[in-house]
């Protein structure tokens, strides 16, 4: 059986989920780069792309616009599973322009003869109670209607629809007795 949270891999895939969460936060695209397996067996999945192989991870580094600030590690979780392999469990918190967002992060790590520990594979997500309902239901409008909000617009999006509302709220919660009509005919 394998040695479970070997005290030296704890200590050694910590120092390189701090160091990934260093270069995540200052969108350094060549240390988060180096950080992954270069390999096409690597994978990303994310909260609106999966990528599969270095080179998309890759792509979608160099293309990526940060839409947060302020990302702090509400918890931080790690298990080691022998000498070479660990899984880092996260969850972490940002600031978007819609407000203050929750989301996880798995990361599964690997250390490799004369390379070192890479991640082999990630995923990022948000919890579902947390989703934006005017996303969640631009998003199936858009399904509905045949249409596809693209992954790099997504962020606008939700922005637009925070924006949105911002606009209508007054509107929406000025009180109208039931007794009113509305008049037959619009006229300036």
């Amino acid at each position: 059986m394998p040695i479970i949270n070997y005290p030296a891999v704890i200590a050694e895939v910590t120092a390189c989920c701090e160091a990934y969460e260093l270069a995540l936060v200052a969108n350094d695209v060549a240390a988060l780069e180096f950080f992954f397996w270069d390999s096409p067996l690597a994978i990303r999945f994310g909260t609106s792309e999966q990528l599969y192989g270095a080179r998309a991870i890759s792509a979608f580094r160099q293309n990526r616009v940060i839409n947060f600030h302020n990302r702090r590690v509400l918890r931080f979780d790690l298990l080691a599973l022998g000498s070479d392999t660990a899984v880092a469990m996260l969850e972490y918190e940002v600031e978007v322009a819609a407000g203050t967002r929750q989301g996880r992060q798995t990361q599964v790590w690997f250390r490799f003869p004369g390379i070192g520990w890479r991640i082999t594979s990630a995923h990022v997500s948000l919890p579902l109670a947390i989703a934006d309902p005017a996303f969640t239901q631009a998003l199936a409008s858009a399904k509905a209607l045949g249409l596809e909000i693209a992954p790099d617009h997504r962020a606008g999006t939700l922005t637009n629809l925070a924006r949105n509302a911002a606009i209508t709220a007054p509107l929406l919660a000025f009180p109208l007795p039931d007794e009113i009509e509305p008049a037959p005919i619009f006229t300036p």
